[in-house]
């Protein structure tokens, strides 16, 4: 107990001493403090953005969320972007990228994506001349989805993913 106040004691003589460089070292701290805070209030700010667009997504009805998504498509880079028919044989929207051509389902659940979006979307990619399979929701995917879409190279993009891509815009 007795060696806290010989340390104060011995900090406060040093920081007189020194007090040239003890004011960058003061100054250092409490930019980094500032900067951390602003960090803090950025991410909160950009979080909550995101929700409030993801809960939009919640209230759409199918076809709006299918051509919502490809609109974000668009905005993302792919081109040549168009929504399928009614009878659209699990695939929603085709879209080019890279010189890749996508089949992409889209679900907007409130529950669980189960296995049948990406056996049907895998399904429709040749009935369209797709190379590629992607399933996008506002919800998660069951693990029997997860593995199903892995083992045929099907991309999903869950709600996080979503997230990501409307953030990114």
């Amino acid at each position: 107990m007795r060696r806290s106040p010989m340390i104060l004691l011995l900090a406060v003589v040093l920081a007189v001493t020194y007090w040239r460089y003890a004011q960058y070292v003061i100054a250092f701290i409490v930019i980094f403090y500032i900067m951390r805070m602003l960090a803090i209030i950025f991410r909160f700010v950009s979080n909550m953005v995101t929700n409030l667009r993801l809960s939009d997504v919640d209230t759409m009805d199918g076809l709006g969320f299918e051509k919502y998504i490809a609109n974000t498509l668009k905005k993302q880079g792919y081109s040549n972007v168009t929504l399928t028919q009614q009878y659209d044989y699990g695939v929603d929207i085709i879209a080019n990228k890279d010189g890749v051509r996508w089949g992409i389902q889209v679900k907007r659940y409130s529950g669980l994506v189960k296995a049948d979006a990406a056996r049907q979307v895998v399904t429709g990619l040749r009935v369209y001349g797709c190379e590629r399979a992607m399933v996008i929701t506002n919800s998660t995917y069951s693990r029997v989805a997860l593995e199903l879409a892995r083992s045929n190279g099907c991309e999903l993009i869950d709600r996080s993913g979503l997230a990501h891509m409307i953030t990114r815009l």
